[in-house]
Protein backbone atom coordinates (compact mmCIF):
# COMPACT_ATOMS: atom_id res chain seq x y z
CA UNK A 1 0.00 0.00 0.00
CA UNK A 2 10.16 -3.04 4.16
CA UNK A 3 5.11 0.05 4.39
CA UNK A 4 10.26 -0.32 7.95
CA UNK A 5 8.54 2.52 9.74
CA UNK A 6 5.50 5.82 9.79
CA UNK A 7 2.10 8.67 9.88
CA UNK A 8 -1.20 7.36 10.38
CA UNK A 9 -3.72 7.42 7.85
CA UNK A 10 -5.81 7.75 10.16
CA UNK A 11 -9.08 7.80 11.31
CA UNK A 12 -10.14 11.49 12.30
CA UNK A 13 -12.79 13.00 10.07
CA UNK A 14 -11.91 16.24 7.55
CA UNK A 15 -11.32 18.94 9.72
CA UNK A 16 -9.84 22.05 8.94
CA UNK A 17 -8.02 25.20 10.57
CA UNK A 18 -11.23 26.80 10.63
CA UNK A 19 -12.81 23.96 12.57
CA UNK A 20 -14.88 21.63 9.82
CA UNK A 21 -14.87 21.22 5.92
CA UNK A 22 -15.99 24.26 4.39
CA UNK A 23 -18.79 24.38 1.46
CA UNK A 24 -17.90 24.13 -1.89
CA UNK A 25 -16.08 27.58 -2.80
CA UNK A 26 -17.94 30.12 -4.36
CA UNK A 27 -15.73 30.89 -7.94
CA UNK A 28 -16.92 34.69 -8.45
CA UNK A 29 -15.56 35.98 -5.14
CA UNK A 30 -11.98 36.89 -5.68
CA UNK A 31 -11.02 37.84 -2.23
CA UNK A 32 -11.42 34.15 -0.40
CA UNK A 33 -8.65 32.26 0.88
CA UNK A 34 -7.39 29.49 -0.87
CA UNK A 35 -7.87 25.80 0.75
CA UNK A 36 -5.09 23.49 0.55
CA UNK A 37 -5.75 20.01 1.44
CA UNK A 38 -3.30 18.58 3.92
CA UNK A 39 -3.41 14.61 4.37
CA UNK A 40 -2.77 13.87 8.02
CA UNK A 41 -0.17 11.17 6.98
CA UNK A 42 3.31 10.88 8.74
CA UNK A 43 4.53 10.31 5.07
CA UNK A 44 3.02 13.74 3.96
CA UNK A 45 5.04 15.23 7.09
CA UNK A 46 7.67 16.62 5.49
CA UNK A 47 5.85 18.34 2.68
CA UNK A 48 4.14 20.73 5.03
CA UNK A 49 6.83 20.92 7.47
CA UNK A 50 6.47 24.56 9.31
CA UNK A 51 3.43 25.49 7.11
CA UNK A 52 0.97 27.29 8.88
CA UNK A 53 -2.87 29.31 6.87
CA UNK A 54 -1.75 32.81 5.71
CA UNK A 55 -3.17 35.93 5.47
CA UNK A 56 -1.44 39.07 3.53
CA UNK A 57 -2.03 41.75 0.94
CA UNK A 58 -1.43 39.39 -1.83
CA UNK A 59 -3.64 36.61 -0.27
CA UNK A 60 -4.63 34.12 2.24
CA UNK A 61 -4.60 30.48 2.77
CA UNK A 62 -6.70 28.07 4.95
CA UNK A 63 -5.75 24.21 5.40
CA UNK A 64 -8.21 21.40 5.48
CA UNK A 65 -7.16 17.94 6.74
CA UNK A 66 -8.12 14.51 6.05
CA UNK A 67 -7.78 10.88 4.82
CA UNK A 68 -7.34 10.59 1.35
CA UNK A 69 -10.82 9.85 -0.15
CA UNK A 70 -12.20 13.06 2.12
CA UNK A 71 -10.09 15.31 0.81
CA UNK A 72 -10.65 13.71 -2.90
CA UNK A 73 -14.25 14.75 -2.90
CA UNK A 74 -14.09 17.79 -1.05
CA UNK A 75 -11.79 18.68 -4.34
CA UNK A 76 -14.11 17.69 -6.48
CA UNK A 77 -16.92 19.14 -5.19
CA UNK A 78 -15.00 22.63 -4.92
CA UNK A 79 -14.55 22.40 -1.44
CA UNK A 80 -10.96 23.01 -1.51
CA UNK A 81 -8.35 24.25 -4.27
CA UNK A 82 -5.34 22.29 -4.33
CA UNK A 83 -4.95 18.79 -2.10
CA UNK A 84 -2.71 15.76 -2.55
CA UNK A 85 -5.07 13.61 -4.35
CA UNK A 86 -4.66 9.69 -4.55
CA UNK A 87 -3.29 8.72 -8.09
CA UNK A 88 -6.41 6.50 -9.12
CA UNK A 89 -8.57 9.63 -8.66
CA UNK A 90 -6.26 11.55 -10.70
CA UNK A 91 -6.45 9.36 -13.25
CA UNK A 92 -10.22 8.81 -12.92
CA UNK A 93 -10.55 12.23 -12.85
CA UNK A 94 -7.96 13.41 -15.39
CA UNK A 95 -10.56 15.29 -17.56
CA UNK A 96 -11.06 17.95 -14.63
CA UNK A 97 -7.93 17.77 -13.00
CA UNK A 98 -4.17 19.21 -13.50
CA UNK A 99 -1.36 18.56 -10.97
CA UNK A 100 1.46 20.21 -9.74
CA UNK A 101 4.39 18.83 -12.38
CA UNK A 102 7.02 18.60 -9.54
CA UNK A 103 5.09 17.02 -6.26
CA UNK A 104 4.34 13.51 -5.43
CA UNK A 105 4.48 10.57 -3.10
CA UNK A 106 5.96 8.04 -4.46
CA UNK A 107 8.52 4.66 -3.93
CA UNK A 108 10.78 2.43 -5.61
CA UNK A 109 10.15 -0.43 -3.89
CA UNK A 110 8.69 -1.28 -0.61
CA UNK A 111 6.94 2.03 0.72
CA UNK A 112 6.61 0.30 4.40
CA UNK A 113 2.73 1.84 4.27
CA UNK A 114 0.40 -0.17 1.69
CA UNK A 115 0.41 -3.43 3.43
CA UNK A 116 -1.44 -6.56 2.69
CA UNK A 117 -1.86 -8.99 6.09
CA UNK A 118 -2.75 -12.48 5.25
CA UNK A 119 -3.32 -15.83 6.58
CA UNK A 120 -2.92 -17.74 3.18
CA UNK A 121 0.17 -17.06 0.84
CA UNK A 122 -0.15 -15.00 -1.67
CA UNK A 123 -0.25 -17.62 -4.91
CA UNK A 124 -3.55 -19.13 -2.27
CA UNK A 125 -5.42 -16.16 -1.82
CA UNK A 126 -7.55 -17.09 -5.07
CA UNK A 127 -11.48 -17.11 -4.06
CA UNK A 128 -10.79 -15.87 -0.87
CA UNK A 129 -12.23 -12.59 1.10
CA UNK A 130 -9.61 -9.66 1.51
CA UNK A 131 -10.84 -6.89 3.82
CA UNK A 132 -9.74 -3.13 2.28
CA UNK A 133 -9.23 0.08 3.67
CA UNK A 134 -11.85 2.74 3.00
CA UNK A 135 -9.17 5.54 3.28
CA UNK A 136 -7.15 4.99 0.14
CA UNK A 137 -9.35 3.75 -3.35
CA UNK A 138 -5.03 4.00 -5.33
CA UNK A 139 -3.85 1.39 -2.59
CA UNK A 140 -7.20 -1.42 -3.20
CA UNK A 141 -6.77 -0.59 -7.07
CA UNK A 142 -3.12 -1.41 -6.86
CA UNK A 143 -3.88 -4.69 -4.99
CA UNK A 144 -6.69 -5.44 -7.78
CA UNK A 145 -3.91 -4.70 -10.38
CA UNK A 146 -1.83 -7.52 -8.61
CA UNK A 147 -3.89 -10.16 -8.07
CA UNK A 148 -5.09 -9.89 -11.72
CA UNK A 149 -1.79 -9.77 -13.02
CA UNK A 150 -1.01 -13.11 -11.32
CA UNK A 151 -3.90 -14.03 -12.15
CA UNK A 152 -5.83 -14.02 -8.93
CA UNK A 153 -9.59 -13.04 -8.25
CA UNK A 154 -10.74 -12.47 -4.96
CA UNK A 155 -13.00 -9.90 -3.18
CA UNK A 156 -12.31 -7.19 -1.80
CA UNK A 157 -14.54 -5.85 1.14
CA UNK A 158 -14.30 -2.41 2.35
CA UNK A 159 -14.38 -2.10 6.13
CA UNK A 160 -13.15 0.47 8.55
CA UNK A 161 -9.41 0.03 8.83
CA UNK A 162 -8.72 -1.87 11.77
CA UNK A 163 -6.33 -4.93 11.25
CA UNK A 164 -7.67 -7.59 14.23
CA UNK A 165 -11.38 -6.87 13.21
CA UNK A 166 -10.55 -7.41 9.42
CA UNK A 167 -8.45 -10.90 9.69
CA UNK A 168 -11.50 -12.04 12.03
CA UNK A 169 -13.78 -12.10 9.06
CA UNK A 170 -11.36 -12.11 6.21
CA UNK A 171 -8.18 -14.06 4.51
CA UNK A 172 -6.74 -10.89 4.12
CA UNK A 173 -6.69 -7.38 5.07
CA UNK A 174 -5.49 -4.31 3.51
CA UNK A 175 -4.14 -1.52 5.49
CA UNK A 176 -2.36 1.97 4.74
CA UNK A 177 -0.42 5.07 6.26
CA UNK A 178 0.62 5.25 9.56
CA UNK A 179 -1.75 1.85 10.93
CA UNK A 180 -0.32 -0.35 8.69
CA UNK A 181 3.28 1.27 9.23
CA UNK A 182 3.01 0.49 12.66
CA UNK A 183 1.43 -2.90 12.58
CA UNK A 184 4.23 -3.76 9.95
CA UNK A 185 7.04 -2.69 12.14
CA UNK A 186 5.51 -4.17 15.10
CA UNK A 187 4.66 -7.77 13.25
CA UNK A 188 2.76 -8.96 15.94
CA UNK A 189 0.88 -12.05 16.70
CA UNK A 190 -3.01 -12.74 16.11
CA UNK A 191 -4.37 -15.21 19.02
CA UNK A 192 -1.73 -17.93 18.59
CA UNK A 193 -0.81 -16.93 14.18
CA UNK A 194 1.13 -14.19 12.86
CA UNK A 195 0.29 -12.95 9.53
CA UNK A 196 2.56 -13.06 6.19
CA UNK A 197 2.78 -9.72 4.85
CA UNK A 198 3.05 -8.36 1.56
CA UNK A 199 4.33 -4.80 0.73
CA UNK A 200 2.74 -3.50 -2.49
CA UNK A 201 5.06 -1.32 -3.14
CA UNK A 202 7.72 -3.43 -3.54
CA UNK A 203 5.04 -6.24 -5.09
CA UNK A 204 4.85 -3.15 -8.06
CA UNK A 205 8.52 -2.58 -8.71
CA UNK A 206 9.06 -6.94 -8.53
CA UNK A 207 6.62 -6.65 -11.70
CA UNK A 208 7.63 -3.32 -13.53
CA UNK A 209 11.12 -2.16 -12.56
CA UNK A 210 9.31 1.36 -11.94
CA UNK A 211 8.41 3.42 -8.75
CA UNK A 212 4.48 3.73 -7.82
CA UNK A 213 3.51 6.97 -7.85
CA UNK A 214 0.53 6.51 -4.90
CA UNK A 215 -0.63 10.59 -4.88
CA UNK A 216 0.21 14.00 -6.36
CA UNK A 217 -0.89 17.46 -5.66
CA UNK A 218 -3.84 18.32 -7.84
CA UNK A 219 -7.00 20.98 -8.36
CA UNK A 220 -9.62 21.92 -10.85
CA UNK A 221 -8.53 22.61 -14.47
CA UNK A 222 -10.15 26.09 -13.97
CA UNK A 223 -8.92 26.95 -10.86
CA UNK A 224 -4.85 27.49 -10.74
CA UNK A 225 -3.51 27.70 -7.56
CA UNK A 226 -1.65 31.19 -6.86
CA UNK A 227 2.44 31.77 -7.30
CA UNK A 228 2.13 32.61 -3.94
CA UNK A 229 1.29 28.78 -2.58
CA UNK A 230 3.15 27.14 -5.02
CA UNK A 231 6.23 28.86 -3.83
CA UNK A 232 5.23 28.77 -0.13
CA UNK A 233 4.93 24.75 -0.63
CA UNK A 234 7.73 24.12 -2.77
CA UNK A 235 10.00 26.51 0.53
CA UNK A 236 7.75 24.16 2.89
CA UNK A 237 8.77 20.73 1.60
CA UNK A 238 12.56 22.17 1.30
CA UNK A 239 12.33 22.95 4.90
CA UNK A 240 10.84 20.10 5.65
CA UNK A 241 13.29 17.57 3.48
CA UNK A 242 16.42 19.56 5.02
CA UNK A 243 15.12 18.79 8.75
CA UNK A 244 14.20 15.43 8.41
CA UNK A 245 15.33 14.31 11.31
CA UNK A 246 13.51 16.64 13.30
CA UNK A 247 10.37 15.58 11.29
CA UNK A 248 10.95 11.89 12.37
CA UNK A 249 11.58 12.70 15.78
CA UNK A 250 7.71 14.55 15.69
CA UNK A 251 6.15 11.69 14.39
CA UNK A 252 8.29 8.90 16.01
CA UNK A 253 6.45 10.92 19.60
CA UNK A 254 3.50 10.23 17.68
CA UNK A 255 3.12 7.32 16.49
CA UNK A 256 4.63 5.65 18.81
CA UNK A 257 8.43 4.46 17.21
CA UNK A 258 11.56 5.01 17.04
CA UNK A 259 12.96 8.46 15.39
CA UNK A 260 15.66 5.99 13.55
CA UNK A 261 12.70 4.15 12.06
CA UNK A 262 10.59 6.80 11.08
CA UNK A 263 13.25 8.94 9.64
CA UNK A 264 14.12 5.74 7.34
CA UNK A 265 10.73 5.64 6.54
CA UNK A 266 10.56 9.08 5.22
CA UNK A 267 13.94 8.96 3.47
CA UNK A 268 12.45 6.44 1.57
CA UNK A 269 10.07 8.51 -0.71
CA UNK A 270 10.08 10.23 -3.35
CA UNK A 271 8.85 13.75 -3.69
CA UNK A 272 9.47 15.26 -6.68
CA UNK A 273 7.63 13.68 -9.38
CA UNK A 274 10.84 13.25 -11.22
CA UNK A 275 10.47 11.29 -14.45
CA UNK A 276 10.59 7.92 -13.26
CA UNK A 277 7.57 8.45 -11.20
CA UNK A 278 5.79 10.00 -14.03
CA UNK A 279 6.90 6.71 -15.96
CA UNK A 280 5.01 4.63 -13.16
CA UNK A 281 1.81 6.62 -12.74
CA UNK A 282 1.36 6.28 -16.65
CA UNK A 283 1.85 2.34 -16.16
CA UNK A 284 -0.63 2.58 -13.47
CA UNK A 285 -3.12 4.56 -15.05
CA UNK A 286 -2.68 2.29 -18.30
CA UNK A 287 -3.32 -1.53 -16.26
CA UNK A 288 -6.46 0.41 -14.69
CA UNK A 289 -7.74 1.98 -17.61
CA UNK A 290 -7.52 0.05 -21.10
CA UNK A 291 -9.11 3.28 -22.77
CA UNK A 292 -6.47 6.03 -20.76
CA UNK A 293 -4.07 7.56 -23.23
CA UNK A 294 -0.45 9.12 -21.66
CA UNK A 295 -2.01 12.60 -22.85
CA UNK A 296 -4.83 12.73 -20.96
CA UNK A 297 -2.71 13.47 -17.62
CA UNK A 298 -2.25 17.39 -17.43
CA UNK A 299 0.55 19.24 -15.42
CA UNK A 300 0.12 22.89 -14.68
CA UNK A 301 3.20 24.82 -15.95
CA UNK A 302 4.76 26.54 -12.23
Amino acid sequence: MREAAPRDEGNAPVVSDRSRVPQPARKTASDRPERLGIVSYTNVAPLHWGLTPWRTPQGRAEFVRGVPTELNAALMDGAIDLTLISSIEFVRERHRLRALPDFSIASLGAVYSVMLFHWRPWQDLQGGRIAVTTHSATSVELLRILLEADGLEAQLVPVAPDLDAMLASCDAALLIGDAALREAVARRALGDRRPFVTDLGEAWYVRTRLPFTFAVWASLDDRPPSEMLVARFRAAREAGLGRLSEVAAVEAERLGLSRQVVQRYLANFRYYLELPDRDGLLAFARASDPSFQDEQLRFWDL
